[in-house]
């Protein structure tokens, strides 16, 4: 079976091959790229689609979180063969993994495009998001679950009793442009903030272990952990920490910006965290 790289268009000039639907919309009636998840924002239980913090806002993008969230559920699903199709094979859903207000699960449906390949089109074109209730789903029986990540429950919870082994070097030469603006070009003085930071983790995880947010980045779950440098209660940036089971240590090497992290962790479930909120 084919494997697409993309639900959707993701950068100017991506092959239609590699991507898996079109997402419609009519800009005579004043919609835009955006549309489409403007309406399953709408369907789905409220939740902050945008960042909120100036910095990481971007002008005519108001779902960033929402469409990142989409392609990436959709690349899961496709891994774990949770795509379903009709009988005649042109029609086809999966579970997006939001839920209504009313815990209906929602879809997104697609048509297929006839020839093509020959046309240069998508082979799918969106049709709908729906309801677990909705007619349209009826081609769809049993009806897709949804992308799982977890096979481990203690691959959640950060396990205060192994070391923590940080590539400081790594950091600073592969994320200085991350890194909080005093930081860059100073290798010592960051390298040094950054150990100050790590020495403190612990205790904080101590006294509340949902500190430790659990995210999925190349098939394996890792726990993001705030890196406060320039304030004790603002997380200037997230760290990322790899359990290496073999040596029984967490391994970091690299940082994310605020906004980087709560996509990835987003796509697990909606972080609940008085830190990671960009």
């Amino acid at each position: 079976m084919k494997v697409y790289k993309s639900l959707y268009s993701r950068y100017k000039d991506q092959p239609n091959s590699e991507i898996f639907s079109y997402f419609l919309f009519n800009s005579s009636l004043g919609e835009n790229w955006e549309t489409p998840f403007e309406r399953l924002a709408k369907m789905a239980k409220p939740e902050k689609w945008n960042f909120s913090s100036p910095q990481f806002k971007k002008d005519g993008i108001n779902y960033p979180i929402l469409w990142n969230y989409l392609n990436y559920t959709f690349l899961r699903c496709q891994e774990q063969n949770l795509i379903t199709y009709s009988k005649d094979n042109k029609r086809s859903c999966f579970n997006t993994g939001l839920q209504t207000i009313n815990e209906k699960d929602i879809y997104a449906t697609f048509y297929r495009n006839p020839d093509s390949e020959n046309k240069g089109q998508t082979d799918w074109t969106l049709f709908c998001f729906a309801d677990s209730y909705s007619d349209k789903l009826k081609d769809f029986q049993p009806l897709p679950g949804i992308a799982t990540y977890i096979s481990d429950a203690s691959d959640l919870v950060f396990d205060t009793k192994l070391e923590i082994e940080v590539n400081y070097e790594h950091i600073f030469d592969n994320n200085q442009e991350r890194l909080p603006e005093v930081l860059k070009g100073n290798r010592v003085l960051a390298i040094s903030s950054i150990k100050g930071s790590v020495e403190l983790l612990k205790a904080k995880i101590l006294r509340n272990y949902k500190i430790a947010i659990p995210h999925w980045y190349e098939g394996k779950i890792q726990l993001l952990l705030p890196l406060n440098i320039t304030s004790d209660s603002v997380a200037d940036l997230a760290l990322v920490a790899y359990k290496d089971k073999e040596r029984n240590i967490y391994k970091i090497k690299t940082v994310l910006s605020m906004d980087m992290a709560y996509i990835d962790a987003r796509l697990i479930t909606r972080p609940d965290s008085e830190w990671l909120n960009p």
